[in-house]
C-alpha cells in the first residue's frame, strides 16, 4: 500500500507505535496529496491514516466529477480528513462540508483545517441520520478514530464491540443550517452501513440539487440485513433519479461501469464504491462511459 510520507518517517512512526510512544507525542509528518505538499499533524497516534493512500482512485475521480457539478462538496464520514485533503488537492477554493460522529476523529479534523489554513472548511461533530436523535456508535478498534466505527446496531456479528459511545445524529435539512448559500455539488459518503439513513435525510436535498453521490455500500456477505438495506438503498437513488455506477479501482485510475441490474448478493469487498448519477446527466450518445486513463468517468451533461 503506498504511503504518503517519506518511508523514514514512517519507519520512525512504526518504531514509536510498537514502543508505546506515539500515543504520547504530537508531531507534523511531510506528506504529498497529488501535486500538494504538506505536514500532516499526528497526535497521539491519530492521524497515521492521512498517510495511507488507501483510496488513490478517489483524486482522479474528483479531478473528472468537480468541473461537472458545481456546489459545496459534503463529506458524510469525515474519519481523519483523507477526502478533505484530497478535495483541497484537486481543488483548493471548494467549499467543504464533513460530518463526523466520532469525537475524536471530529476534533482531529477541525485542528487538521486549522493547522493547514485550509479555507472554506468545516466539519460539524455529528452523524447524519433520518431524524434528530442520538445514536450509539460501536468501535471494534482499541485505539480512538476507528474507521471500522458503526452507528448500526450489530453491523458487524462477530466482532467484538470494544467501545460503544452516544452521539449525535442530525437529518440533513438540520445539517444543512452550516451549509454556505447554494447547491450542493458532490456528496461522499462512508458510513459503514449506515447510509440508507443519510440518503432518507437527504432525499429532498437529493431532487433539487441533483449532486453526485460517492457512496460506500459494503458487500453483504451473506447477511440478510445488510442485503435488505442494500437493496433499499437501490430503491431510494432509484426513487430520486440518480443511476448507480461500480467504481472499479485497482489502481489511481478508476473505471466506472453502469450497473445493469441491482447490486446482488455478493462478499467482494472491491466492489464496495459506487458513483450514483442523476439519470438527465447520464443519457443518450454524449453519456457513454469511458474507462480510459484520460477520462475515467462516465461523459456527463
Amino acid at each position: 500500500m503506498k504511503r504518503r510520507c517519506p518511508p523514514l518517517y514512517w519507519a520512525v512512526l512504526q518504531l514509536l507505535a510498537r514502543l508505546g510512544v506515539l500515543k504520547h507525542l504530537n508531531l507534523r509528518v511531510p506528506a504529498v496529496f497529488g501535486a500538494t505538499r504538506i505536514r500532516v499533524p499526528v497526535n497521539g497516534g491519530i492521524g497515521l491514516n492521512l498517510l495511507v493512500a488507501t483510496d488513490p482512485w478517489m483524486e482522479a475521480l474528483l479531478r473528472d466529477l468537480l468541473p461537472r457539478f458545481p456546489g459545496t462538496f459534503v463529506d458524510v464520514g469525515v474519519n481523519v480528513g483523507q477526502t478533505l485533503c484530497q478535495l483541497k488537492a484537486v481543488e483548493p477554493g471548494r467549499a467543504y462540508l464533513g460530518a463526523e460522529p466520532d469525537p475524536a476523529c471530529a476534533h482531529y479534523t477541525q485542528e487538521l483545517i486549522h493547522q493547514l489554513g485550509l479555507t472554506a472548511a468545516h466539519v460539524v461533530p455529528t452523524a447524519l441520520g433520518d431524524r434528530d436523535t442520538v445514536l450509539l456508535l460501536e468501535s471494534h478498534a482499541a485505539p480512538d478514530a476507528d474507521p471500522t466505527a458503526s452507528v448500526v446496531p450489530g453491523y458487524r456479528p462477530g466482532f467484538t464491540v470494544l467501545r460503544r459511545r452516544h452521539v449525535a445524529a442530525l437529518r440533513f435539512d438540520s445539517f444543512a443550517a452550516a451549509l454556505p448559500p447554494g447547491p450542493i455539488g458532490v456528496v461522499k459518503i462512508d458510513v459503514e452501513g449506515a447510509e440508507l439513513e443519510v440518503l432518507a435525510g437527504m432525499e429532498q436535498r437529493l431532487r433539487t440539487d441533483r449532486p453526485a453521490v460517492v457512496v460506500e455500500i459494503l458487500p453483504p456477505g451473506g447477511q440478510p440485513e445488510r442485503l435488505r438495506r442494500q437493496k433499499e438503498v437501490e430503491a431510494l437513488l432509484e426513487r430520486v433519479g440518480l443511476r448507480l455506477h461500480r467504481i472499479e479501482a485497482t489502481g489511481p485510475t478508476p473505471r466506472i461501469v453502469p450497473l445493469a441490474g441491482p447490486i446482488g448478493e455478493h462478499a467482494d469487498h472491491d466492489h464496495a464504491n459506487y458513483l450514483a448519477l442523476p439519470v438527465e446527466r447520464c443519457q443518450g450518445p454524449e453519456v457513454r462511459p469511458d474507462t480510459s486513463a484520460q477520462n475515467p468517468t462516465p461523459r456527463i451533461r
